[in-house]
């Protein structure tokens, strides 16, 4: 099984994070070669809204976190997959950090 890198997303990723989330100045993405988050910055909630992509042992890993209460994982072999979800949850964020 080939695993696609998510640092050859790069792009990809930033373009998704500047197309949702680019009106709410308090978020902030962070990628790496197996992992990528974008959360919101808070300095009153010290567990703040997340939404996660990850791989880890074989498999893409989604997390995605309200910041309060709901807390959501997804796990896929596939790639597509699990972009598809995080780019589901990343909206379903957005739509909430709107809300607040």
């Amino acid at each position: 099984m080939t695993n696609q890198n998510i640092e050859n997303d790069k792009i990809k990723f930033e373009n998704l994070f500047k197309s949702f989330f680019a009106d709410l100045p308090n978020t902030s993405i962070c990628i790496s070669n197996n992992k990528i988050v974008i959360q919101e910055v808070s300095d009153e909630n010290s567990d703040p809204a997340s939404v996660d992509l990850e791989l880890k042992n074989e498999k893409y890993i989604v997390y995605f976190w309200d910041g309060y209460s709901l807390a959501e994982t997804y796990e896929a072999i596939n790639y597509d997959d699990a972009l598809s979800k995080y780019k589901k949850f990343a909206k379903k964020l957005a739509k909430n950090l709107r809300k607040y």
